[in-house]
């Protein structure tokens, strides 16, 4: 690539050094989103077990309530943020302006429990502690979204369609160094000394949110069509929501990807008891599971270095297809042979490199189905759908947790006449939960590719 080559995204035009600047400040983005999001992801449901509430309102609060929040918030912000023709963009604002209270509310969630003695032990059906850190997850979550939805849909605005592969492989190899040392430095310590780790975390974002949003600028987007001034308020908001349908959910294209995509997206939903599954059920250490963290991050990021050259060679859809297949494989034989530190080793190793591939395969991948002029809108057609339906299992999954805490030995679980508690106990079901998930987002996607995809005629970035 010379210096004097051009690289294109809407009226955006940059020359190499230009291109490798935005890189680089897009990629310090996704470090700070990424360190917040660990951080609350990893040490909350520490946090939460340490004031004594249950697994139960660990999933509502973490799984069920934030996931609604995204279902209610994703739409808004991605049709406001497209919509939006503000001087320095349409996606930048957002980031902008919701830095400070996202700081602020992340470094607060340690601190909570000292307000328990100034109030009654409930407060209405809630208790306190279940009132207040409940409180404390929503108003930090609540502004943690515009960053968490805006900066996917400014990737297209200002990274060049032929340049995607390369950028999300960057992506995910930043993302596990980032890991690395977030596992083995932090991790270990962010049960044990959340009143550091949380503020020096929320501090580091807002610099990093900051700095990006004075050196990444955006371009000149197409003016909005115009509407009538004289309709009631309530007709347009009417307008916009049938509009809003019928651009996400009105045509089968979309809506074979977007079932592929709840598919997968209800993999995650264990994930709050993932660690729990290491302690319990494997016996690990929390510097054992730091140690493990950073050798997975460590294999990502070799796997990622290669993954964005595998995707362009292979396509994006050919790509997902085979790393879906071989991560529901290693995801139930996880939950099978996975006993201790070492054998963990075993079958997580393999699993990082395959999902690597799925990561930046799914980052070409919705470039190459959401058109750029309605990206975000689209985008969050299967982003609602995932948040409404990981909300709404993520309560049973909770109750069925406490169920597996709470039983003993003489528990068991019979289903057509077998015992299945011994494959259940100390959280292994997530594993199971997992493998079944993206099994079904495998024959879901590659039923999409076969009938749907291949017979595209145009590009979505053109559209």
């Amino acid at each position: 690539m010379s210096e004097q080559k051009k690289y294109t995204v809407g009226t955006l035009e940059y020359s190499l050094r230009q291109l490798i600047n935005v890189f680089f400040w897009m990629l310090w983005g996704a470090i700070g989103m990424s360190l917040i999001a660990m951080t609350f992801g990893s040490g909350t449901k520490f946090i939460f077990r340490a004031n004594g509430l249950s697994d139960t309102v660990i999933a509502v609060v973490l799984g069920m309530i934030i996931s609604w929040m995204n279902t209610v918030m994703n739409p808004i912000i991605s049709t406001a943020s497209d919509n939006c023709r503000a001087r320095l963009g349409r996606r930048i604002p957002y980031m902008l302006y919701t830095a400070v209270p996202t700081a602020f509310f992340i470094a607060a969630l340690p601190f909570y429990g000292h307000l328990l003695p100034y109030l009654p032990e409930t407060i209405g059906p809630l208790s306190a502690k279940e009132l207040v850190f409940g409180a404390g997850v929503v108003l930090y979550y609540f502004f943690f979204l515009f960053v968490g939805i805006v900066y996917y849909y400014l990737i297209p605005d200002v990274i060049p369609a032929g340049m995607m592969g390369r950028y999300y492989g960057f992506f995910r190899v930043v993302g596990a160094v980032l890991g690395v040392g977030f596992s083995k430095f932090v991790y270990p310590y962010i049960a044990s000394h959340p009143k550091i780790i949380y503020p020096a975390v929320g501090a580091a974002y807002l610099v990093i949110t900051l700095l990006v949003c004075y050196f990444v600028r955006e371009g000149k987007y197409p003016p909005l069509e115009k509407k009538s001034d004289g309709e009631p308020w309530f007709k347009r908001v009417s307008v916009t929501i049938k509009d809003y349908v019928k651009d996400c959910y009105g045509s089968s294209y979309y809506w074979w990807f977007y079932v592929a995509g709840l598919a997968f997206g209800l993999s995650p939903c264990v994930n709050i008891f993932m660690d729990f599954f290491y302690l319990d059920s494997c016996g690990m250490t929390m510097s054992q599971m730091g140690e493990l963290g950073a050798l997975i991050s460590i294999v990502t990021v070799f796997a990622c270095l290669g993954a964005g050259f595998v995707v362009d060679y292979l396509g994006a859809f050919v790509a997902a297809i085979i790393a879906l297949t071989l991560m529901a494989v290693f995801n139930i034989c996880g939950g099978i042979f996975i006993h201790d530190y070492i054998s963990s080793i075993i079958w997580r190793i393999p699993l990082a490199v395959f999902s690597s591939i799925y990561a930046v395969a799914g980052g070409r991948m919705l470039v190459e189905v959401f058109p750029r002029s309605k990206f975000g809108m689209i985008a969050s057609g299967q982003n609602i759908l995932v948040s409404l339906f990981a909300g709404l299992v993520n309560y049973p999954l909770g109750l069925f947790s406490d169920f597996l805490r709470n039983a003993t030995p003489e528990t068991t679980l019979i289903f057509m006449g077998h015992d299945f508690m011994p494959m259940l106990r100390g959280y292994r079901f997530v594993n199971y939960w997992a493998g079944l998930c993206i099994a079904i987002a495998m024959v879901i996607l590659l039923y999409f590719y076969v009938f749907y995809q291949k017979k595209r005629t145009t590009k979505a970035c053109d559209e």
